[in-house]
């Protein structure tokens, strides 16, 4: 029985992997919903425990709708108030190549962003900023996700490795450090694969040959992100993008001139982001936690942190922008409903997360079951080492929940294994982060913020580049088991 369990445990996956790619991602949402729920029956899960599941799966939809409408009204005010026409002729002037400045700003802003702030903030302010210089809208998220895929191993100031793996683990630095510097190491050879299909994606859209700046944006910032990880740490993402920046101004820039005044509001915006994170003391007062713990007295907890998300930075650089051109007048039309239409999306998905992740009565969750199958592969468990951490971040949206949920499993694992912990530790980290790219909580917020609704096609391009760069960062994995003598 249990290994029926254990089999039925991947059919939730399956399905919004399948249909979402066959019928499109709402039909794979709304299917994936209905198979979940009779799973989690199946299993033995009490009707409490459902409605729990779901209350929970609201409170994390209100946490990602406050960051999609923020992004929204800001950029939406960007764009009436003539912000937007400004940036395009900024641009214009920095290069004469539109493929370098799509590759600076998808690998700067999206590292810094990523980096700074992390909570899915990337995808909402980084492709907007593309799509306003003319590239597809489809395009610009798929990128964005992909190179975003790079940076959430350091995302928001390190919290994946912190709280996902530091704390729960109670590992020392030097061990964090090591994490850090096998993570970025896979990243940076997996990376590879990754660029050269968005450079496929860019050949497709342009229809003429693209340039070899974006190898040499992608050098600039992965090797110092490299080298400094061990010692930097949650810090690596932010030195690599401001090191890349300063790299392409000084050799790579053709017009010095910048004009920034178009730029104000993200500016502001930025250094918002920044200040919890330069005064802890100010982040302290943000930290204010809404907890729903033990709903309807289960074991499902839920948590809300309204000053910690990016909302109320968003809404502070929008009313810096209507007070820069004295017009306080705003069409909140396009904001509102675009904010309410990707709710219909978004809370089943969340929804099914938390059913799999709450399921289970005599038996344990299906996510409990999957790790339980991965964990019996033996010697040849690295192959599915970060498979697994992809897995994680597709199914719960997170690059810090996945590193929560399954990052004791590939630690017990290793040990079990004979092999190096960090090292499969990094393994997890590195294609978690990868997995940002196919979650179909970012793919949706960031279209929703964009404005379309083909979820399908920006799944389909990520899709089989995120597999086959897990794939490369198993060929790490053995180089380093190999080195390292584990």
């Amino acid at each position: 029985m249990d290994s029926l369990f254990n089999a039925l445990s991947f059919l939730p996956i399956l399905t919004l992997l399948v249909l979402s790619l066959w019928k499109g991602v709402r039909t794979g949402i709304y299917v994936g919903f209905i198979v979940t729920t009779i799973l989690f029956f199946l299993m033995g899960s009490r009707f409490v425990t459902f409605l729990a599941s779901l209350s929970s799966a609201f409170v994390g939809t209100i946490n990602i709708m406050m960051i999609i409408f923020g992004a929204v009204f800001l950029y939406h005010i960007m764009e009436q108030k003539g912000y937007l026409d400004g940036i395009k002729d900024s641009l214009s002037r920095i290069h004469p190549d539109r493929n370098f400045r799509f590759f600076f700003l998808a690998l700067f802003l999206t590292a810094f962003f990523e980096s700074v702030a992390g909570f899915g903030t990337p995808g909402a302010i980084v492709p907007l900023i593309l799509i306003s210089i003319g590239f597809s809208p489809v395009l610009s998220i798929a990128a964005v996700l992909l190179i975003d895929g790079f940076f959430a191993i350091s995302g928001a100031v390190g919290t994946p490795v912190i709280a996902g793996l530091e704390i729960p683990l109670g590992l020392s630095p030097a061990a964090v450090g090591n994490i850090y510097l096998y993570a970025s190491m896979a990243i940076l050879v997996s990376g590879f694969v990754v660029i050269l299909f968005i450079y496929k994606y860019l050949r497709q859209e342009t229809g003429s040959k693209v340039t070899p700046a974006g190898w040499v944006l992608y050098l600039a910032i992965l090797l110092p992100y490299v080298l400094a990880s061990y010692f930097l740490r949650e810090l690596t993402g932010i030195i690599a993008a401001v090191f890349m920046a300063v790299f392409a101004y000084t050799f790579l820039f053709r017009d010095k001139s910048f004009q920034w005044k178009p730029w104000l509001p993200y500016l502001l915006l930025v250094v918002l982001l920044l200040l919890p994170k330069l005064f802890p003391a100010f982040g302290d007062l943000l930290a204010y936690e809404v907890n729903f713990t033990s709903i309807y007295g289960t074991g499902v907890n839920a948590s809300l942190q309204p000053f910690r998300s990016p909302l109320i930075p968003f809404i502070i650089a929008a009313a810096f922008a209507l007070y820069r051109v004295k017009d306080f007048r705003v069409n909140l039309k396009p904001v509102v409903s675009k904010t309410v239409a990707v709710f219909l999306v978004l809370f089943p998905s969340l929804a099914i997360t938390q059913m799999m992740l709450n399921s289970g009565g005599s038996v344990p969750s299906m996510i409990e079951s999957l790790a339980g199958v991965f964990v019996r592969t033996g010697d040849t468990y690295p192959v599915f080492s970060p498979l697994i951490g992809v897995i994680g971040a597709f199914v719960t949206g997170s690059t810090t929940v996945s590193n929560i949920i399954f990052g004791s499993v590939q630690y017990n694992t290793a040990m079990i294994l004979g092999i190096q912990p960090e090292i499969i530790l990094g393994l997890q980290l590195a294609g978690a982060s990868l997995g940002n790219a196919v979650c179909l909580f970012n793919i949706i917020a960031a279209a929703a913020v964009a404005g379309i609704s083909n979820f399908k096609g920006v799944l389909k391009k990520n899709l089989v580049p995120v597999l086959l760069a897990s794939l490369v960062i198993t060929g790490v994995g053995y180089g380093l088991i190999y080195l390292m003598g584990s």
